[in-house]
Formats: C-alpha cells, structure tokens, sequence
C-alpha cells in the first residue's frame, strides 16, 4: 500500500513539474523584459495555473501554457461572489512584509489591551494622516494597535522626507513624529542608519499609492483615512 502511494506521489510530482516546465518556457517568450515567472501553484480551477511574475497581480495561465489572463478570478461560494485574486493579493503582500520588516522598522503606538494590530505607510505632510494620528488614543483605547512605517508621498528627494528621516532618527520617535503630525516645527536630524528609503521602496512595491494607507494583519490594504470606528469594523470582517 505504501509503495503505491509512493508511486502515486512520485507520478503527480513529475505531471507537476512537466506543466511547470510547459508554462515557464511559453511565458519566458512573451513577458516584457525584466519580468519573470517567480513560481507556479495550481488554482482552484482545473488545469488552471497561478502564476507569479513578480508583480502582486497573478497570472492565469492554462496547464499547457497556451493561455492566460491577467485579471481577477471570482469563485461562487453560498450563492455569493468571493473574489480570489484578492485574497491571492493579500497573501502576497503579507508574505513581503514579513520577510521585509524587522521589530525596530516601526515607530509602533500600543494598545494596552491590544485586538487587533495594523501597518500603517504614512507622511508627516499628509492631512488625513495627521488626523489618523491625532486620534490614536482612540484607536489604541478600542484595541488596536498601530505600527508606523514611512511613506514620504514627494519621494525620496524631498523636504518631506527628511521630516519623516527625522523623527525616525529622533531619540524619542514617538514625541517626535506626533509633534510634526500637530504641525509643530522640529529641527532636521538626518542619520545614516534609517530605514525610511527602504520603507517607501517597499510600500511601492506593494501596491501603496497614498497616504495613510493601512495593512491588515491579512494583508489586506485598506487606502486612505478611517475613523477609529470604522476601522475597528473593517478589523472586525
């Protein structure tokens, strides 16, 4: 019994790695340059293939390689509509952050009676996410804790930035970035050992467009401003 479920095993491996094989040379013949096939994962369909090029966005693509689409796969489940892409997506974007960040990345504000924990991409200069900021009591007295990671919208080569460079390199990060929030002004402090060009790299890389943007700890992202309720409900789904 155990040598035909080996055998078994070993035939399903090799069906694997000839489709593998059959998708990774067609698609090497159309990518643009610069893209790659990352890895193959069968779907939930039939002889249909997620495929990663590298981009947070799978591909489709048929077991002999043939076909593909670039889009978002519904799945009806209890007469409703689950969109897997997304959860594809997700999962993606939550693996890259946890490879990426380590525990001294974030300026983080606790909750002491902590459910819920999210990553927010965020700029000293964007309006709502000084009213995100201005009401962190609130979202840390429902719960929820938040970690900072920085996102300075003008990029790398801005006044922006060096605010943000600042509070990170600030000896109390937390006082720092809260008094640029409340609009106060605070002399540059501009250390080489900051993690502020990698946070903005890797928040593009994920998809983050603007400010303040929040991950669940899913890997969902949530764009833009939320009230500490309506973030609480969200966290709550």
């Amino acid at each position: 019994m155990k040598l035909l479920f080996l055998i078994i095993t070993l035939v399903i491996s090799f069906e694997v790695r000839s489709d593998n094989s059959k998708i990774s040379i067609s698609l090497s013949k159309v990518l643009p340059e610069g893209m790659s096939v990352k890895s193959i994962k069968k779907s939930q369909i039939e002889n249909i293939y997620i495929v990663d090029i590298g981009d947070l966005q799978p591909l489709y693509v048929s077991k002999d390689g043939e076909f593909f689409f670039y889009g978002e796969l519904y799945a009806i489940q209890d007469n409703e509509l689950e969109n897997t892409t997304k959860h594809e997506i997700n999962l993606k974007r939550k693996n890259i952050l946890d490879n990426a960040l380590r525990i001294n990345d974030f300026i983080s504000f606790f909750a002491k009676s902590e459910k819920f924990e999210v990553i927010i991409f965020t700029d000293v200069d964007c309006g709502y996410c000084r009213k995100f900021h201005n009401e962190m009591e609130d979202f840390n007295n429902l719960g929820i804790t938040v970690h900072y990671l920085a996102f300075p919208r003008s990029g790398l080569d801005s006044a922006s930035f060096d605010k943000i460079v600042t509070a990170w390199c600030s000896r109390n990060p937390k006082q720092t970035l809260t008094k640029m929030k409340q609009g106060q002004e605070v002399a540059l402090s501009l250390c080489e050992d900051h993690p502020v060009a990698e946070h903005y790299l890797l928040g593009q890389k994920i998809g983050i467009t603007g400010t303040p943007a929040i991950i669940k700890k899913n890997g969902e992202l949530l764009p833009g401003y939320l009230s500490p309720e309506e973030l609480l409900k969200r966290l709550n789904e």
